[in-house]
Formats: C-alpha cells, sequence, structure tokens
C-alpha cells in the first residue's frame, strides 16, 4: 500500500519584497513586469514557491486578473485554480478581464469567467493588451470576463 502525503498549497500576498523576485520569473517566461501598485499573490507549496498571479487595476471597479505562472514541477495539482480563487477573493473590483491563452479557457471558465466581445468600451488597458498579446506571441489569446455575483451595478 503506497500512502500519498498531501502538501499543503499556501496562497499569500505578495510584498514588496517579492516583486523583484517575481518579474524575473516572469522575464522567462515573456510575461509583461508587475509594478508595486499590483495585486500580486504568492502560490507556496510546504515553504516553497509554486506559482504567482496577479491583478492590475485599469479603470473604476475593473482589474485585470492575469501573470499566471505555475512553476514546471508543480503543474497538474490545481495550483493555478487555487490561485485565481484567492485573487477573485481579495479582488476590490466589482469586474475582472483575462487575457489566458486559448489552451487555459476551460480553468477560467470554470472559475465563473465568460468570453466577452473585443468593445471600445472596454478599458483602453485591456483593448491595447489583448492586441498586443495577439500579436506578440504565437499562441492565440483569449479575451474573458468576470463579474463578482455581489456587485451591485454592472460595469459592462
Amino acid at each position: 500500500m503506497i500512502k500519498r502525503t498531501e502538501q499543503v498549497v499556501n496562497i499569500r500576498d505578495a510584498n514588496s519584497a517579492d516583486l523583484e523576485w517575481i518579474n524575473e520569473r516572469y522575464r522567462t517566461i515573456d510575461f509583461l513586469p508587475s509594478t508595486s501598485k499590483d495585486i500580486g499573490v504568492v502560490a507556496e507549496v510546504d515553504g516553497i514557491a509554486a506559482g504567482i498571479g496577479r491583478i492590475v487595476i485599469v479603470a473604476e471597479g475593473q482589474g485585470e486578473l492575469g501573470g499566471m505562472y505555475v512553476f514546471d514541477q508543480f503543474k497538474g495539482r490545481g495550483i493555478a485554480k487555487q490561485i485565481v480563487a484567492r485573487l477573485q477573493a481579495i479582488s476590490p473590483c466589482a469586474k475582472l478581464f483575462c487575457l489566458p491563452f486559448e489552451e487555459l479557457e476551460a480553468l477560467y471558465t470554470s472559475m465563473g469567467f465568460a468570453p466577452v466581445p473585443l468593445s471600445a468600451g472596454h478599458p483602453p488597458h485591456i483593448v491595447e493588451k489583448y492586441r498586443w498579446c495577439n500579436s506578440h506571441y504565437a499562441k492565440a489569446v483569449l479575451l474573458l470576463a468576470w463579474e463578482r455575483l455581489d456587485a451591485k451595478d454592472s460595469l459592462a
């Protein structure tokens, strides 16, 4: 009989001391860097860094959930889902946009995100980044959005 030990995953808020380290990780995968204004989290498994994610505030009550990166040795353990859930829980935004690679659509739709058409009504940062991502990366990038269920006003 094989006894499987469960590893403890902790999602903690990133702090200013993490910023340089986070941006070093982003450079390795050609993601745009974070700033001190972003809301970031770090996933740790038994105290070892396993992944990162962030929210960038793009307009009043609206943000971009992104920078999702689970390190190779930790993939397949549901850590990305835990990072997304934590960011949704701590988000000060009623609406979050997400620009994931196409193969990640199922992950984000399982977390309440839905495809939205590109619209001039979206924050300019989102429209510009969507266009930049689709011209910069070899993989297709989608535009998804999530709205907090308890939001009193629709920001669509």
